[in-house]
């Protein structure tokens, strides 16, 4: 069985599992917070612009209120697109010693984690079957404040195996090969 992964693989290694995530499906509180704060922003952008329009201001201002405006209009929505194609060119596979990501972000790049060399990842399950498994997962702020339902962000969006199927089998594989 020929995979993606097969030109990154060492010797002795073999893939046992692939997967990608899950179309159409979507952490509607990353989705939440875009477009709300994409409001807050327009909203902001609006009143900066009727009191920059309204008066006699420099032009650097009114440029910076239509960057604003453009920036709280589509700002949200460009990003939700950009998220949900990132994910669509998003492949993962488990060898008998390492966990792969490959992803796209300005070119094909790969992650690779040793599986023996993990601290235990943890596992969270959605309603409809489908899961995100976390590896390596350290959130940068121990305040519930700042962490409160926030699963994405830069840093962490390629340390875990996001929206697959039947992820407590997947587990049970790393867990299975960690030992």
């Amino acid at each position: 069985m020929t995979s993606r992964f097969d030109e990154y693989l060492k010797e002795e290694e073999t893939i046992i599992w692939t997967g990608n995530p899950k179309k159409n499906e979507f952490n509607s509180t990353y989705v939440f917070i875009c477009i709300i704060g994409g409001l807050i922003l327009l909203t902001f952008a609006s009143i900066w612009n009727i009191a920059v329009w309204s008066n006699n201001s420099p032009t650097f201002f009114r440029v910076f209120g239509i960057l604003f405006l453009f920036i709280g209009a589509f700002g949200g929505i460009i990003h939700i697109l950009l998220h949900k194609f990132r994910r669509s060119k998003k492949f993962y596979a488990i060898s008998n010693k390492r966990i792969y990501i490959e992803y796209y972000s300005f070119g094909k790049r790969i992650k690779s984690y040793n599986i023996k060399s993990l601290p235990n990842p943890t596992l969270k399950n959605y309603s409809n079957g489908i899961g995100t498994i976390q590896i390596n997962y350290e959130k940068p702020y121990s305040s519930k404040v700042f962490s409160f339902a926030i699963e994405y962000n830069w840093l962490d969006q390629y340390r875990k195996l996001e929206f697959i199927q039947n992820p407590r089998k997947v587990l049970n594989l790393i867990k299975e090969l960690k030992k």
